[in-house]
C-alpha cells in the first residue's frame, strides 16, 4: 500500500512540474496544458485524455496543492473561477 502511495505521489509531482514548467512558460489555460499530456499518453487515473476540465480539477486537489511550489502570488487562471475554454 505505501508503495502505491509513493507512485502516486511521484505521478502528482511529475504533473504539477510539467503544469509549472509550461506556466512558466506562459501557458496558463488548462486546456492549453492537457494538450500536451495528451500528445505524450500521459494520462489521468481514469485513462482517458485531459481535458481542460480534468487539468484544473487535478490542479485543485489537496495533492497537487500540497506539491506546488506557488506560494502568495495570487490564484492562477483556473482557480479564480473563470471559464474553462
Amino acid at each position: 500500500m505505501a508503495q502505491r502511495r509513493d507512485e502516486i505521489e511521484a505521478f502528482v509531482r511529475r504533473l504539477v512540474a510539467e503544469v509549472e514548467a509550461a506556466e512558466a512558460a506562459g501557458v496558463t489555460a488548462p486546456q492549453a496544458i492537457a494538450e500536451p499530456f495528451n500528445a505524450t499518453g500521459l494520462t489521468p487515473r481514469q485513462g482517458r485524455r485531459w481535458t481542460g476540465a480534468t487539468v484544473a480539477k487535478f490542479l485543485s486537489s489537496p495533492g497537487a496543492k500540497r506539491t506546488r511550489s506557488v506560494g502568495a502570488g495570487g490564484p492562477r487562471p483556473w482557480q479564480a473561477g473563470r471559464d474553462l475554454p
